[in-house]
Formats: structure tokens, C-alpha cells, sequence
């Protein structure tokens, strides 16, 4: 078993490369860093030693663990506030305390922990107790861990505090870290202006609790999910995040009660295109829209894909309106209230979609390639659906999360009443 086969496991503390400047020791949290959670995004990339996936196949894994270390070392001096202390949901204190780094070595091929159904087995290659936990005193807010296996093949688990960082973020981090590895001369210029642009305020820490879930994830092709709505759709040319976010809802509200139970979908929205700012703005610049089902008859596959369009033309239409400033603070404030409204006025079950579909995680290349595979952790949260892009990028996974193996059982069923796709382990 993988999980007897891990023979050496080490740490270290990476720093970065060059002090932070006295001037920028103190990075106050915008008001959405302030909103989320300080758990961590956990994501791990599978690279195999062979000739198609590896540039360079004689290069051993402890140079590879080098080339990491270094470039990780120049990468936390552009992003100053990853190697800080949280400070009471105010602010990072830049004090370059850097990343914990674990080096671990496993007696087995890559493949075991690839092809394990028990999680416990392919949580090793994480580092121990840290996926989708909360930072503490005695955490860093970045924590990595390299996995040499006797195959010749890596994989490489980062895990980055929520609290300094949406997706949009942590994909920015970890390509601006695959290229100072392949250029080590590479100038970095991540723009931490959120706290500029969102003050902030007195909002409490998200701690959502973590639960007791069975996730399992699912593989459709884009033909597949494209060919699901009829050209009689109400939507016109309908994304396949958007056929596939309202169908992991539709089943999930048929499956998860005796009786229908109103429900309400949250999907998060990069709001970088919409203020706008470019990608390499750290920090959380995300929010939601939502699209409420009071009744059986909404449950309509193709209502739930107009309603999402509609939802997004809706958002996108506000922040078009938008003269910045106080304006813009109270268009992104909007949806936090009217959520807080709701679920005063009436119980929802609820159920969270995020999508990392078209950002480029498939593309993270440290100077052997891309590549072979990438996953995120099992998910803790009940009725939470993530959606990202396979290889090759003809195919989308989507990571599903609900309360229990017999909830599970009957969610696939029902969606193989509607469309083929394949389980992974």
C-alpha cells in the first residue's frame, strides 16, 4: 500500500530570495479578503518521468526539488505578502517568515496514489492535515510539499491561504512560479492595490465548518454537454460551464431530500474583467451570483441555464454602470446583502459551483513539461460542484461533494439519465 511506502519526509522553510522593503511590511486585506475564509486551496500536479511529458528526462528528482526550492524562494519576494503573518482579519504583516516545504519520498510508483480509491492514501501527497484547513498561528499562509516517487515521476502540492487569494490568484502564483523556474532573471509585478480599491471594513471570518462528505469526480466531454440543450434552448449558444454548473444543481436539489426543498446556487465570478484589473492583481476579487429555485417546476434544465445567463448579463451590466469608488464598493457589497436577506426570510439548502475552467493550471511547466495530471483535494463541503479542464482540454472534470454514499449512489443515477461521463478514482 502507497501509504506504507512513504519512506523519508523532511522540512524546511522556504524565505524569500530578498527582504521586503520596510516600506511595504503592513498589507491591510480588502473587504473581500476580510469575507473569506483563511482555509487553504489545495491543488497537486502529476508529472511522469517519460520521453513525451519530460523536456529534459535525464534531470533527477533531487534537481528538480532544487529548481522548486529556488524558484520559490524568488517568487515569494514579488509576492511579498504569501511569506507574512495574518494579523486579526486586518492585515498581513510582510515579516518574510516564508513557506513551509516538505520533501517527501515514496517506495511505489506514482500510479498507486493515482489509482487509490481510498483518499487517506491520496491525501499523502499533501502535507499532513492542511488541505482545505485554517491557517493558525503556527502555519504559514503558503505550504508546499514535493513527492519523489521510484517511478522517476514528481508531484508537487501547493496549498495557498484563501484568506490572500482567490483561483484567479493562486493560478497567477503558481504560473509566475513555473516561470521563474524555467527564467530565474524573470521580473515579477504582482499589483496588491485590493485594499485600494475595496476598503476595509469590520466583516466577520468565513470559517464555514468543515463536513463529513463522499466526493467523487466525473468526466464530460464538451460535445456531450453542448449537445444536452435543444437549439429550442432559451439560451443562445449556452457555455458548457453553464449546461454543466446547472445540471450538478438540478441533481443535486433531486437527490437530496425525500421532498423538494427550495434551493439556491451560488456560482463564483472572477470580478477582475468587470472592474476591470488584469490577472496579476493578487488577492480576492471574486464574488457571487445566485439563482434561487422556490418550486419542482423550476427545476427545468434549460431555466436553470437561463437563469445563470441572465444572473451574469445582470452583474455584468452593474459594474458597466459603475463610476468607481464608493460606487463600485456598493455594486460588490449588493450581493452579500440580498444573500443575507434571503436566507433570513426563508431556509434554503444551498449548493456552491466554482469553475477553473479556462484558466491555464494545465499549463504549469517548471522546465520538464506539463503536466500529466492535476486534482484538488476531496472536497469538505456538502453540495459544492468544481469544474476544471482536463489535458487536453476536450473534456471538463467536475469534483462533486454531497452529504453521503447513498445521496452520491442516486446523483449518479440520476445524472446517467441525462448524459454519458466517465468516474474517476
Amino acid at each position: 500500500m502507497a501509504a506504507s511506502a512513504l519512506v523519508s519526509l523532511s522540512k524546511k522553510i522556504i524565505k524569500p530570495f530578498s527582504p521586503t522593503p520596510f516600506s511595504e511590511r503592513i498589507y491591510k486585506l480588502s473587504f473581500i479578503d476580510q469575507f473569506n475564509s483563511t482555509q487553504y486551496i489545495p491543488l497537486v500536479f502529476f508529472y511522469s518521468k517519460n520521453k513525451d511529458n519530460v523536456v529534459t528526462p535525464s534531470i533527477e528528482p533531487s534537481d528538480m526539488c532544487k529548481v522548486i526550492e529556488n524558484s520559490l524562494s524568488k517568487t515569494l519576494s514579488a509576492y511579498y505578502p504569501f511569506a507574512g503573518t495574518l494579523r486579526d482579519n486586518v492585515h498581513v504583516e510582510c515579516n518574510d517568515i516564508g513557506a513551509d516545504f516538505f520533501k517527501a519520498r515514496f517506495d511505489c510508483p506514482m500510479s498507486e496514489i493515482l489509482k487509490s480509491p481510498d483518499t487517506n492514501v491520496k491525501e499523502l501527497v499533501y502535507p499532513k492535515d492542511i488541505p482545505w484547513n485554517v491557517v493558525t498561528s503556527n502555519r504559514k499562509l503558503v505550504t508546499v510539499q514535493f513527492n519523489q516517487f521510484d517511478c522517476g515521476g514528481i508531484a508537487l502540492s501547493a496549498c495557498v491561504s484563501h484568506k490572500i487569494g482567490d483561483m484567479c490568484t493562486v493560478s497567477k502564483f503558481l504560473q509566475d512560479w513555473a516561470a521563474i523556474a524555467r527564467d530565474s532573471n524573470l521580473k515579477l509585478c504582482p499589483q496588491f492595490i485590493g485594499s485600494s480599491i475595496f476598503p476595509p471594513t469590520n466583516e466577520p471570518v468565513n470559517e464555514p465548518p468543515i463536513q463529513k462528505c463522499v466526493t467523487r469526480r466525473l468526466v464530460f466531454s464538451n460535445h456531450t454537454l453542448r449537445s444536452l440543450l435543444s437549439e429550442s434552448s432559451q439560451v443562445k449558444n449556452p457555455t458548457r460551464v453553464e449546461i454543466l454548473t446547472a445540471l450538478t444543481y438540478k441533481c443535486g436539489m433531486k437527490v437530496n431530500s425525500c421532498s423538494f426543498k427550495p434551493s439556491i446556487l451560488f456560482q463564483t465570478v472572477n470580478l477582475r474583467s468587470l472592474i476591470p484589473l488584469p490577472d496579476d492583481t493578487p488577492g480576492n476579487f471574486s464574488s457571487s451570483l445566485f439563482v434561487p429555485t422556490y418550486n419542482e417546476e423550476e427545476m427545468n434544465l434549460s431555466r436553470l441555464v437561463s437563469q445563470l445567463r441572465k444572473e451574469k448579463e445582470q452583474l455584468v451590466a452593474n459594474y458597466k454602470m459603475c463610476k468607481g469608488g464608493q460606487d463600485l464598493v456598493s455594486t460588490t457589497i449588493r450581493p452579500f446583502q440580498e444573500i443575507r436577506k434571503l436566507f433570513k426570510d426563508m431556509d434554503f439548502d444551498m449548493y456552491r459551483c466554482s469553475s477553473l475552467a479556462n484558466y491555464p493550471i494545465n499549463d504549469l511547466d517548471f522546465g520538464w513539461g506539463n503536466p500529466n495530471k492535476i486534482s484538488l483535494a476531496d472536497g469538505v463541503f456538502r453540495n459544492t460542484f468544481l469544474l476544471y479542464d482536463n489535458k487536453t482540454g476536450d473534456q471538463i472534470e467536475a469534483q462533486i461533494s454531497l452529504d453521503e454514499e447513498s445521496t452520491m449512489s442516486a446523483f449518479l443515477r440520476e445524472m446517467e439519465q441525462l448524459l454519458e461521463f466517465e468516474i474517476l478514482l
